[in-house]
């Protein structure tokens, strides 16, 4: 299941990575830098085509921007 808080600090973490400010990632996918911060808090969740853009920008599968584990993995 989508957690919102794992996937916010997820983006979080990748952004820092990638030494981005907030107001830089939300320039490169078109939206509020309040957005990418409501997404970082877990306070909300960005829509597919954001989600698709994020997993361009820091060049991660959509199962490592989501927080999906496959079945079997980590038991």
């Amino acid at each position: 299941m989508l957690s919102s808080v794992k996937v916010g600090s997820k983006i979080k973490d990748l952004r820092e990575g990638k030494g981005l400010t907030q107001e830089q990632l939300a320039r490169k996918v078109y939206v509020t830098r309040q957005a990418i911060s409501s997404w970082e808090k877990g306070q909300s969740f960005p829509d597919i085509d954001n989600v698709v853009s994020l997993c361009e920008i820091f060049n991660v599968s959509l199962e490592e921007l989501l927080c999906l584990e496959k079945r079997g993995e980590n038991k």
